[in-house]
């Protein structure tokens, strides 16, 4: 499945290769990708939109220095 919107545009599928399945994310215009298990997806369920927002920052300031 892919989704997308105005900035972003990734594919969506089931990897089996391992021990357990886990939903792989790939972003389409850089090909990169991770793959998530059960146990980080109901990690994110727990997570709020701060945190979320937090991680998904393509410029985060290192070190607190401005």
């Amino acid at each position: 499945m892919v989704v997308g919107e105005r900035f972003a545009h990734v594919r969506l599928t089931i990897d089996t290769n391992g021990n357990d399945p886990r939903l792989r994310i790939e972003d389409l215009s850089s090909g990169n990708s991770v793959a998530l298990d059960a146990f980080m997806l109901m990690g994110l369920t727990t997570a709020s939109e701060e945190e979320l927002t937090r991680h998904m920052d393509p410029n985060p300031k290192s070190g607190g220095i401005d």
